[in-house]
């Protein structure tokens, strides 16, 4: 079998209620050139059991990965997953949202004419995506809207390390992303942040407004799209007891991808970001 152009990587943890759906929403993708990457985080359901019986009927196109590296955590577990990755092109797969046919064209295309622009570049390309329930009734039509996201920043570095506008689940990278981004770190708060912010410092980010996935909400959700709040006194009191904590491990992160980071400009960049979202 010819190496496939795309890995996907895909971190599970006790997913066996909604993995089937999004396995096979990745085998219904109009572009079938890809590998699938799958690393279990320790599950005691059902998880490995599907993912071992989806590998048995497509040999080859789904990969269990077992490395003995134990609980790592969806952050570093993703992380693993990237080292794996050994194809020009990655994306990430979460375990319990539905990919949208197009979605591998979409972000391809996009990628291989952002590449004609910016040859020898690392090149990060993400999307909007359409936030649903467990039983993927729509919540919202552009998880950006729903969260007032400006996606455009991403493509600026001391604006993307204060907030994070790229979601994993819809990015795909070259081989050069990838090898500026490994190995992901643990200071890094997540794995989409962190190479989102190494790609700025070194390549490019491109959005694509265009949603490319069914964004799944449910109890069990490891992060969520969660609707932008008006700031009352007592939520801003509230914020400020968690805002020293919450800083010195995001500067911790920065200041890994980028040693040339400034505690000063991060915390200018973050309050004008949240001015800017409370006046949309």
């Amino acid at each position: 079998m010819a190496q496939p152009a795309i890995s996907i990587c895909m971190a599970t943890y006790n997913g066996e209620r909604f993995l089937r759906q999004q396995l096979d929403s990745i085998l219904a993708q109009s572009n079938q050139d890809w590998q699938l990457l799958v690393r279990d985080d320790g599950s005691d359901d059902d998880t490995v059991p599907i993912v071992e019986d989806y590998a048995s009927r497509l040999p080859g196109r789904i990969r269990l990965v077992t490395d003995g590296g134990g609980r790592l955590g969806a952050n570093l577990n993703f992380g693993k997953l990237l080292e794996y990755a050994d194809t020009e092109y990655i994306m990430f797969s979460d375990q319990d949202d539905v990919w949208l046919p197009n979605k591998i064209d979409l972000t391809l295309n996009a990628m291989k004419a952002a590449e004609q622009i910016y040859p020898d570049k690392p090149v990060l390309i993400h999307t909007d995506l359409k936030v649903v329930d467990s039983d993927l009734n729509i919540i919202a039509d552009s998880m950006w809207s729903y969260q007032k996201l400006f996606p455009e920043i991403g493509d600026d570095l001391s604006k993307i390390m204060a907030q994070n506008v790229v979601t994993g689940c819809t990015v795909v990278i070259n081989r050069k992303a990838r090898d500026v981004s490994t190995p992901i770190p643990a200071e890094a708060i997540m794995y989409d942040w962190w190479i989102a912010i190494r790609v700025a410092k070194h390549g490019k980010i491109v959005y694509i407004s265009t949603p490319s996935i069914l964004y799944r909400q449910h109890p069990g959700s490891e992060i969520g799209a969660k609707r932008a709040k008006k700031i009352n006194a007592l939520h801003f009191f509230k914020k400020l007891c968690c805002l020293k904590k919450l800083l010195s491990a995001q500067y911790k992160m920065v200041k890994k991808a980028d040693t040339d980071a400034k505690l000063w400009l991060l915390v200018l960049n973050k309050a004008s970001i949240k001015v800017a979202q409370r006046c949309r």
